[in-house]
């Protein structure tokens, strides 16, 4: 009979829990976005910005000043709506501040439509009334999940049913914030404590390193501007009983309930089950997490101090004599380090441990690692990261025009060539053409005796990865000139205009597309 009376009690204790909750997230959400980016010098520690996000900035570790601006200087925010509870409070409570006159910066919205869902369009709709409702424009981004779309890299079979791999949505999601976003504009999401300790368990379970054990950062660069999570460290129970209270519409993903997602399974079985036995895990894992930010600095300001030393003078490139001495552990830590600061996605464990074995091994000998969207070279006794494309060699055909002093031929995929006539008669009916190594060509430079041009190369040190992609110009079957080496002993009948006005009068040269990646101009690859 004592049950009698405890409904007003809970009910009471329930509404101060939502009161201290929305205390809470709005203190996350005033320390993130409730300050005057002017007062923020674009080269100011990190230590200078709002507490939630000190520690996120100096583990993400900004390539750069302008990147450095990105994250301390927002002109605007951009809620990412999925129209459910966690995006849709997001917006509510930042509308809330900016009624109050608290939040002063420029609001908008995006929502992506993924089309994976039936009630997709129903999302939709229920974000636009939520938006038109507080006065937010929105903008709408309709995505491909499917698997040809340049995200969705897999598909997983699980049971008779094809599951679209959750990492494709993802892609294809991120994907289109950052096209979305302005330039200095800051991205806010919704992920709260839970989303980050799902994604340490499924980080886990694929044999995540320490960077991936620290979870997802509250603060990181994205596209023109930065990615901003304030609730990272506030339980999804808040959240609920803030949307309790304040009786928030919001949508429910039905998928939410397929446990054939691995986060779906954490949620539903996992997590609860390991929180009934041990009820405070939330606060262990977090300070956990915590210490592993901490390792992530610690590595990331070693690193930093060996590509100071390991940094060939005047370049983005490695001297592997410096690498060498290093341990294993020191070494793959700054080729990590490295690739990220040229833009290169984080590499794998095992490529890590490819890389450590075999670089500084027969260090005089030139060797390839090829990576996927980049390539590492080991030449001249340094490391060098090239930038892998679509070239195809194009044999092109070109008659000179005798009136322009310079001529500016296009490459397909391969820079510009260049002619520049040395004299004023010149014969208008001269061809040449612009070719490729097929194998076997030979040449002879002046005052050297005929070689072939892949042995020329070597003794000449051209580049490997510039080899294939050198221009050839001939005349008829007769090789002229080759980019960066210069003439032919042949050329001379053709380059200059003899006495009886016969000749091309003409030199070439070859500007090579950018190719080497740098940590001055990095495009993530």
């Amino acid at each position: 009979m004592a049950s009698a009376p405890s409904a007003p009690s809970s009910a009471a204790s329930s509404d101060v829990a939502a009161v201290k909750a929305e205390a809470t997230l709005l203190a996350a959400l005033r320390r993130a976005f409730c300050f005057e980016p002017r007062l923020l010098a674009a080269s100011a520690p990190a230590t200078s910005l709002p507490t939630s996000l000190s520690t996120s900035l100096s583990t993400s570790v900004p390539a750069s000043l302008a990147d450095a601006s990105r994250l301390l200087n927002p002109t605007s925010i951009m809620v990412g709506l999925s129209g459910g509870l966690d995006s849709s409070l997001l917006l509510t409570l930042l509308c809330d501040l900016r009624a109050r006159g608290e939040l002063t910066l420029p609001l908008r919205a995006i929502h992506i439509n993924h089309g994976l869902q039936e009630a997709a369009d129903k999302w939709q709709l229920h974000c636009e009334t939520l938006c038109a409702q507080h006065g937010v424009n929105l903008t709408v981004c309709v995505v491909d999940c499917s698997l040809n779309s340049a995200g969705a890299t897999a598909e997983r079979k699980v049971g008779e049913s094809a599951v679209v791999s959750e990492e494709a949505a993802r892609r294809a999601r991120y994907a289109a914030f950052e096209g979305a976003l302005d330039t200095g504009e800051w991205l806010a999401l919704g992920h709260h404590q839970d989303d980050q300790l799902e994604t340490l368990l499924l980080r886990l379970a694929r044999g995540s390193g320490v960077d991936g054990l620290a979870g997802m950062p509250s603060a990181r660069v994205l596209g023109a501007g930065a990615l901003i999570r304030p609730w990272l460290e506030i339980p999804r129970q808040s959240l609920e009983d803030v949307a309790r209270t304040r009786r928030l519409s919001y949508v429910e993903d039905p998928s939410n309930q397929n446990t054939h997602y691995d986060r779906n399974l954490l949620r539903a079985e996992v997590l609860p089950l390991i929180e009934s036995r041990w009820p405070r895990y939330r606060q262990s894992w977090g300070k956990s997490q915590q210490l592993v930010r901490e390792s992530c600095e610690l590595n990331a300001d070693l690193a930093e101090i060996d590509l100071k030393v390991c940094l060939a003078a005047g370049a983005s490139r490695l001297c592997v004599a410096e690498m060498a001495l290093l341990s294993s552990p020191r070494r793959r830590n700054l080729l990590r380090h490295w690739l990220i600061s040229l833009g290169c996605s984080a590499p794998s464990w095992k490529l890590l441990n490819r890389l450590d074995s075999e670089t500084c091994v027969h260090t005089d000998q030139s060797a390839q690692w090829q990576c996927g969207a980049y390539s590492l070279y080991r030449f001249k006794g340094e490391l060098i990261a090239v930038r892998e494309d679509d070239f195809e060699p194009q044999v092109m055909s070109k008659q000179h025009a005798p009136s322009a002093d310079e001529v500016r031929i296009e490459l397909p995929g391969n820079g510009i060539l260049i002619l520049l006539s040395g004299s004023e008669t010149i014969v208008s009916d001269s061809h040449f053409s612009v070719r490729y190594r097929q194998g076997g060509e030979r040449l002879s430079l002046p005052g050297r005796p005929s070689k072939s041009l892949k042995k020329t190369l070597n003794e000449e040190s051209v580049a490997p990865w510039l080899r294939d992609r050198l221009p050839l110009v001939f005349i008829g079957n007769e090789l002229l000139w080759v980019a960066l080496l210069g003439p032919t002993a042949e050329a001379a009948k053709y380059t200059e205009v003899n006495a009886s006005g016969q000749g091309l009068g003409v030199t070439f040269e070859w500007l090579s597309p950018a190719l080497e990646l740098s940590r001055e101009a990095n495009s993530r690859l």
